[in-house]
C-alpha cells in the first residue's frame, strides 16, 4: 500500500496549476512581444528577470502540477512551496529588489493595467488558490494499493 495525495484536491490543484503556469508564461511572453516591439526602451535587467525567471517558473510549475495530478505526495508539497514563494516574491520581493514601494506593487499587482498587469495579477491569484489546494492534496493523504482503489 502506498500513501497518495487526495485525489480530488490533486486534481484540483494541477488544473489551477495550468493556469497559474500558462499566466506566468504569458507574463514572460508579454515582455518579449514589448522588446520586439521597441516599447522598453532595449533589453533592461528587469526585462531579462521577468524573461528568463517567468520560463523556469513557468516550466518548473508545470512539472510539479504533472506530479501532483499523478497524486504524488512530494510533487503536491513542490506545487504549494512553489506557488507560496511566487505570491509572496511577487507582492514583496520584487519591490524590495527594484526599489518600488510594496504598496505600488500591489496597486500594480491588483490594478490589471495593460497586458503585463493582467498576466501577473492573474498568476498571483492562482498560485495563491493552487498552493492551498496543493496544500490541502498533499496533506490529505489517501491510502491506495497497486491496481485497486482504497475505500474508506
Amino acid at each position: 500500500m502506498e500513501l497518495r495525495a487526495n485525489a480530488v484536491a490533486a486534481r484540483i490543484a494541477g488544473v489551477l496549476a495550468l493556469v497559474t503556469g500558462c499566466a506566468i508564461g504569458w507574463f514572460a511572453l508579454q515582455d518579449i512581444f514589448y522588446l520586439d516591439a521597441g516599447m522598453t526602451g532595449g533589453l533592461t535587467s528587469m526585462v531579462l528577470v521577468n524573461v528568463l525567471g517567468g520560463a523556469v517558473g513557468a516550466g518548473t510549475l508545470l512539472v510539479a502540477a504533472g506530479f501532483t495530478f499523478a497524486r504524488r505526495i512530494a510533487g503536491a508539497w513542490t506545487l504549494f512551496g512553489l506557488c507560496l514563494f511566487y505570491a509572496v516574491a511577487n507582492t514583496v520581493l520584487a519591490p524590495v529588489l527594484w526599489g518600488v514601494s510594496i504598496g505600488e506593487q500591489l496597486e500594480w499587482i491588483f490594478g490589471f493595467d495593460k497586458a503585463n498587469g493582467i498576466a501577473v495579477g492573474v498568476a498571483t491569484i492562482f498560485a495563491i488558490l493552487t498552493a492551498g489546494a496543493a496544500g490541502i492534496a498533499a496533506s490529505m493523504k489517501s491510502v491506495s494499493s497497486q491496481g485497486e482503489t482504497a475505500r474508506r
